[in-house]
């Protein structure tokens, strides 16, 4: 399809005479038109509240981007409340990832429906389920394999949020498997930025309406006269039903919404970059200039430190290139701190197997290295949802000299630097720098991660702390079996570092 035969549109005007366009013109007034202001979402509770606050103040637009847009107990909620967004006159646009999102939630053909609602799939496979879809991904695996990671919500062109959570329970901390992980919400000088990056991406030819999609599956599941005044009654006895849930009471229960309308969220102000792939990158990477990736531009903010680099990087496979990058930055009096996921916490074996070869060249050279235990400081961790759960790092910051912080989606493997787009926010504040600096120190707390030495004969070693504070010590990946051990090795062995 042709660019001039689809159907383009463009970030509408920020609101004006709203609560939120108030409350936005009344923080951003005293400060510098070049600056933008930032706050930091570290927890699962914050991350969902603002999401769902920003949604039930907008009203004028709504731009939402995700890798994973899940069908679970957040992804309806948010679903819903952007559907009464739209009832409001709210214009909502939403664009998914195909692979990440799978959009096989029925209510998707009907919420498209909407005349406030578009919805759009990111270099979708042809076949939605089954045999005929795996056959399209392997036939077409240069294309396919190219993925939005994006992270990108934009509320009334005013207020933004973006970091490393997806729309789905565990990334607010309702899951067998919680996230650790943070974001940043902003707003001023760097909405205009991040407007335009979700237009570019929104009207690019690879982004395919859900109207143009094969969705023979759905369209099964939902019946033919299925119309939005049923979806309406499903929603509301939804969340009626929900209104008895954590998530929903967390919502009302938060001063969060107050906070944002009153002035009271503390932004931090100064100059703010947000980074973004082109989306020509998903089918024409060679012929977009390396330059422009942001995975580029963030190793050369890292390669010009003085003083410090703190990096919390879910997935780490630093290779040649990015192994010499920091112990050279090491070598020059550059501490050089680095936190992933063990073996344990990690949900990708091969990823683990090809970080691992690293390790010792990195720790002989000074590095500092941790990684995450599975059970992660359960008694210190912010516990807003009842259970326990396994914790896995999913985090992408970056904590640079006194004065620079990054928050995004990019993790520090070749499939974020060269296959995926990624999106993630530069901000040039102290006081950010601080928070992510002191997130960092909680996170590797013995009680959170095991630090990484070698023995006098050149072996690894991890060493921990129990909940009572009692040293802990291991000599093999900690919380491991004998056969994730051995899988990882061998996985470690075969040649496909740059396709993970």
């Amino acid at each position: 399809m042709s660019r001039s035969s689809r159907n383009q549109s463009s970030s509408l005007p920020p609101a004006t005479d709203s609560r939120l366009a108030t409350a936005v013109h009344r923080e951003s007034q005293p400060q510098c038109d070049q600056d933008s202001g930032f706050y930091l979402l570290q927890d699962g509770l914050s991350a969902f509240v603002a999401r769902a606050a920003l949604i039930q103040e907008a009203s004028v637009s709504l731009d939402l981007q995700y890798y994973i847009f899940e069908d679970d107990s957040v992804g309806r909620i948010l679903a819903s409340l952007l559907l009464q967004a739209a009832d409001r006159g709210v214009r909502v646009r939403l664009l998914v990832d195909d692979l990440g999102s799978r959009v096989v939630n029925p209510w998707i053909t009907v919420l498209d429906q909407h005349p406030k609602i578009s919805i759009r799939v990111f270099n979708p496979v042809a076949g939605r389920s089954g045999i005929k879809r795996a056959v399209e991904q392997a036939l077409n695996f240069g294309r396919i394999n190219h993925r939005m990671h994006n992270k990108l919500f934009v509320a009334d062109g005013l207020v933004m949020i973006t970091g490393g959570r997806n729309i789905a329970d565990g990334y607010f901390s309702r899951a067998d498997i919680e996230f650790l992980d943070v974001d940043v919400m902003a707003l001023g000088c760097v909405l205009l930025d991040a407007k335009q990056i979700f237009d570019d991406y929104w009207n690019n030819p690879v982004s395919v309406s859900v109207a143009e999609l094969p969705l023979e599956k759905l369209k099964n599941q939902s019946p033919e006269n299925q119309h939005l005044d049923d979806l309406r009654r499903e929603v509301k006895a939804f969340l009626e039903e929900e209104a008895k849930s954590e998530f929903i009471d967390a919502l009302r229960e938060s001063k969060m919404a107050g906070e944002i309308l009153a002035g009271k969220i503390p932004f931090q102000w100064g100059p703010g970059t947000l980074f973004a792939d082109p989306p020509d990158k998903a089918l024409h990477r060679d012929s977009v200039p390396v330059e422009e990736f942001p995975g580029y531009k963030l190793e050369k903010v890292i390669r010009n430190s003085k003083s410090n680099v703190r990096i919390s990087a879910a997935y780490f496979i630093p290779g040649k290139l990015g192994t010499e990058l920091f112990t050279g930055l090491q070598g020059r009096g550059v501490n050089v701190d680095i936190l992933t996921n063990s073996l344990a916490s990690n949900d990708v074996a091969i990823v683990h197997g090809a970080y691992a070869r690293y390790r010792k060249p990195l720790i002989r050279e000074g590095v500092d290295l941790w990684e995450l235990r599975k059970v992660s400081g359960e008694k210190k961790r912010k516990r807003w949802f009842q259970g326990k759960s396994q914790a896995t790092l999913h985090a992408k910051t970056f904590v640079i000299d006194d004065d620079l912080g990054f928050v995004g989606s990019i993790n520090l493997d070749s499939r974020s630097i060269l296959q995926n787009t990624e999106i993630g926010l530069l901000m040039e504040n102290e006081a950010i720098n601080r928070e992510l600096s002191e997130l960092f120190d909680d996170w590797v707390t013995g009680e959170f991660a095991w630090h990484l030495s070698l023995s006098e004969r050149g072996k690894l070693r991890w060493r921990a702390r129990d909940e009572d504070g009692k040293t802990l010590q291991e000599t093999t990946d900690p919380e491991t079996t004998r056969w994730q051990r051995w899988l990882s090795w061998v996985l470690s062995w075969l040649p496909i570092e740059s396709q993970i």
